[in-house]
């Protein structure tokens, strides 16, 4: 399946804002090649076996995801630490006085290392699945590092946590194939978790990852800021050209009230913009 337009990337849950999309072409100088038809036939099985509900099938799965599939290979340095093997320093204490520790983690000779938590609720982030969540943003701000995966073999959520912030980016295993072919979600492993948007250039550099989002970060507040002073202006001239007309209100009415009023016209047109561009009215409607 030919994937263009970063139609990968908006096939992906979004949680909060993991990467601008005009920050997207910071992740790799060019799109990753897709899988290829064996690859792809091996992949399917494992989604298919894991209805078996073995511990041997969601351990299959989580190897071809990371490593056949996405790239994360334990070659040139770079090493999974596994299960019993990954070493104390990945563990923190809870506030409830729990241990946490990821199930795996991916550490390049030099980048960003992935950690990989293993959750077995049907829905992480819904009911009981918050509490996942939580622990991975926990244990993230705990240990200073800044992304983790959090999975129940069935969604995978790349997470982000900022001192102040966090966002995320899922899949589900479900929405991997459309028409018996790797569909843009398979695409998207590869955009966000391969070793190229992991590995630094240089000794204590991040990956490009890291650098995509937190430069995201950056470009929000900026635009914020902007925003901010674009509304101020747009209630300013609404007020303007309805001057005449606001004279006439009766006394009670005062220019307090007509700012606030005003401003909720702009904030209204805001968010309909807003909605318009990410595809969620529908502009191809006639009647609308």
């Amino acid at each position: 399946m030919s994937v263009t337009n970063d139609a990968w990337w908006s096939s992906l849950r979004h949680g909060g804002l993991l990467i601008a999309p005009s920050r997207l072409s910071m992740l790799r100088a060019s799109a990753p090649e897709p899988i290829g038809p064996h690859l792809a036939d091996r992949l399917r099985a494992d989604v298919t076996r894991l209805a078996t509900k073995t511990p041997d099938a969601r351990r299959d799965l989580l190897d071809r995801v990371f490593e056949d599939v996405s790239g994360l290979r334990s070659i040139d340095g770079n090493q999974w630490l596994k299960g019993n093997d990954v070493p104390k320093e990945w563990s923190r204490r809870a506030a409830t006085g729990e241990t946490l520790k990821p199930r795996r983690v991916w550490v390049p000779v030099q980048g960003t290392p992935l950690p990989v938590f293993v959750d077995e609720e049907p829905r992480l982030g819904l009911g009981r699945g918050r509490r996942a969540v939580s622990r991975v943003l926990e244990w993230l701000r705990a240990s200073n590092h800044r992304i983790a995966v959090l999975t129940n073999h069935r969604q995978f959520r790349l997470m982000y946590a900022g001192p102040d912030y966090e966002a995320w980016a899922e899949w589900d295993i479900w929405l991997w194939f459309e028409e018996g072919k790797p569909a843009p979600q398979v695409h998207a492993l590869r955009w966000l978790l391969g070793p190229e948007v992991l590995l630094a250039p240089k000794a204590g550099g991040r990956g490009s990852l890291v650098e995509a989002i937190e430069e995201s970060r950056k470009g929000q507040a900026e635009l914020s800021s902007a925003l901010g002073e674009r509304v101020r202006r747009a209630v300013e001239s609404l007020i303007q050209a309805y001057g005449p007309q606001l004279e006439k209100l009766p006394e009670d009415v005062s220019k307090r009230h007509i700012y606030i009023a005003a401003t909720r016209v702009v904030m209204r047109m805001v968010v309909v913009l807003f909605a318009e561009a990410r595809e969620l009215l529908p502009r191809d409607n006639p009647r609308y």
